[in-house]
């Protein structure tokens, strides 16, 4: 009895070191009577403890060893009370400590259905053996997952799918806020735009064309407007614009660089790029993200898109109109773009769902946009009429000078140019020669920056110089001429490179219509262009320029060998 109480007191001690220190399971073997008793297994789990006040009951006696009897005790998890997955306890009790497992390290006979063995007998085994000597396995769901796994996977499949459809309703809402954005821009009046001028003063013929586009009444087209800088292309189309109240049509201004363009293109249609979509953030940007002519392409995508819906419920096409075409450079980037652009109209014109205007000042582009123009119109846009030029400057400057000096002005010394006159109409108190002879003092001064001839120039005006001797050249035709014009042929032939006429017409020096002929681009070019090529000197000027470009590009060609005899050795070593 005596060697029991002693292996009792050293169980009572060994399992209060383990509940103070929450070693493994302790396994004790100890000489009772001459005989071994080994492993006597005390554990400590979530639903087991042992009883370290034992009596003399709870101690069987069979076969020569003793078993210790167990006392079930109430489970508690470190995370009832708290979300803390341990709990340290400084002064723990034995008889009921807090766990023994954590759901991270373990699971209990509660949450783990796992068979104990019961008296000697083994634990079953997963697998069973078949009649065939196989090993059939049973393993149920239930046994893998314990209620906290099945609860966190269901909490986290349950999140996915909140995130997925809050995903799927933004990116469809998204969508359809795109689409109101852009159609609402055709919608909405751009009160920045307003014409300066009012409709009964341009030509007739030309203004019932353009509102009638405008308007939305003709179908399978698209138009081209030429005309010369300052003859009212872009108030003529403000003003249809203004009389529909800006009703299905967008005007966007054309650059050089095609990413301003781009996004001149986007403020206009109100189309962001889907710069501003949150999915974006979740997502690889593509490699061709960069390219102004993608972004492009998407805008028109989305333009086609509304003017489609929009052409099924009202019967009217949207109008697009792109000004200053001529500022696309004449590049490969430039090319591009005008032929997206092109390409884009032909096929809307087939449709009938947008009518697209562009308008140029040069003939060149007319030249690159016909080689593939199948619905294409072209419209030309001229100077005002002598009649409706004296009513404009008689109404804007309120009757103070005569029919006769407003006959002579705009006869002889101006013309009918809409810029002109609007320059004449600014300060009405002004005398109206002084702002006559202002106006053209400013046009000969640029004349003669961009084509003064220079007969002693420098190397490096070679190119400039060139080109002003060509420009002469044409000029003194154009002025011996009794229409003051020539075809487009002939002026090739007298400047000898068709680059200069694209130059000068880009330049505003000389305006190449339609119809293929070349004329001065404006009354007071006429005006300047007689006076110096009827002045005296100006052929020996013109030759003198010529043979300075001889000289000039001979030099550039030779090259001198220089013998020296200063060294009168036949032989130098």
């Amino acid at each position: 009895m005596y060697q029991f109480r002693k292996f009792v007191k050293l169980a009572d001690k060994l399992i209060l070191n383990q509940a103070n220190n929450h070693f493994s399971p302790i396994l004790i073997s100890y000489n009772f009577q001459n005989k071994i008793i080994k492993n006597t297994q005390f554990r400590m789990n979530s639903s087991l403890i042992i009883n370290v006040t034992p009596k003399k009951n709870d101690f069987i006696s069979f076969n020569g060893s003793f078993k210790i009897n167990f006392i079930q005790q109430q489970k508690r998890f470190y995370n009832e009370n708290t979300n803390a997955s341990s709990v340290w306890d400084p002064y723990p009790v034995p008889t009921n400590p807090l766990i023994d497992k954590s759901a991270e390290t373990a699971l209990d006979e509660a949450n783990y259905k796992k068979s104990r063995p019961q008296g000697g007998q083994s634990p079953p085994s997963l697998h069973q053996v078949n009649q065939s000597g196989r090993k059939k396995y049973k393993i149920n769901i239930s046994d893998l997952f314990s209620p906290r796994v099945r609860d966190a996977v269901l909490t986290t499949v349950m999140g996915i799918a909140a995130v997925g459809f809050g995903g799927v309703v933004y990116h469809t809402w998204y969508e359809w806020h795109e689409v109101h954005k852009v159609l609402k821009s055709f919608l909405k009046p751009a009160y920045l735009l307003k014409s300066k001028i009012k409709e009964v003063y341009f030509a007739r013929e030309e203004y019932q064309k353009i509102f009638s586009v405008v308007a939305g009444d003709t179908k399978g087209k698209y138009y081209l407007l030429v005309g010369e800088n300052g003859t009212g292309k872009t108030q003529l189309v403000l003003r249809a614009m203004d009389i529909i109240n800006h009703y299905g049509v967008v005007f966007c201004e054309a650059h050089s660089d095609t990413e301003i363009f781009k996004t001149r293109l986007g403020r206009a249609l109100n189309y962001t790029f889907r710069e501003d979509y949150i999915g974006g953030l979740f997502a690889r940007e593509a490699p061709e993200r960069g390219s102004a002519l993608l972004d492009v392409e998407k805008a028109l995508n989305m333009v086609e898109e509304v003017a489609y819906k929009h052409k099924l419920r009202h019967g009217r096409p949207f109008v697009l109109i792109i000004n200053n075409i001529h500022n696309f450079k004449d590049d490969e980037d430039g090319c591009d773009l005008l032929e997206l652009l092109q390409q884009r109209a032909e096929a809307w014109a087939s449709s009938g769902f947008v009518t697209m205007i562009f308008n140029t000042d040069d003939y060149s582009v007319y030249e690159r946009m016909k080689m593939d123009a199948s619905h294409m119109e072209t419209i030309r846009v001229h100077d005002l009429e002598i009649d409706d030029a004296m009513k404009y400057l008689k109404d804007k400057r309120r009757g103070r000078e005569s029919d006769e000096v407003l006959m002579h002005i705009v006869k002889d010394r101006i013309g009918g140019r809409l810029s002109h006159l609007s320059r004449l109409t600014k300060e009405p108190d002004v005398d109206i020669f002084e702002a006559v002879n202002q106006l053209e003092d400013e046009e000969e001064t640029w004349l003669i920056n961009t084509i003064g001839l220079i007969p002693n120039f420098d190397g490096p005006e070679y190119e400039s110089q060139k080109y002003a001797l060509a420009a002469w050249k044409l000029i003194k035709e154009l002025i011996k001429s009794p229409t003051k014009s020539v075809t487009l042929s002939m002026g090739r032939d007298i400047t000898g490179n068709p680059r200069y006429l694209k130059k000068l017409d880009h330049d505003g020096v000389i305006l190449i219509d339609t119809e293929n002929h070349i004329k001065p681009d404006s009354q007071i070019s006429i005006n300047f262009f007689e006076k110096i090529v009827k002045s005296k000197g100006f052929e020996e000027k013109l030759a003198k320029v010529e043979k300075r470009l001889e000289q000039v590009e001979r030099e550039e060609r030779t090259r001198e060998l220089i013998w020296s005899n200063k060294n009168k050795r036949s032989w130098w070593i």
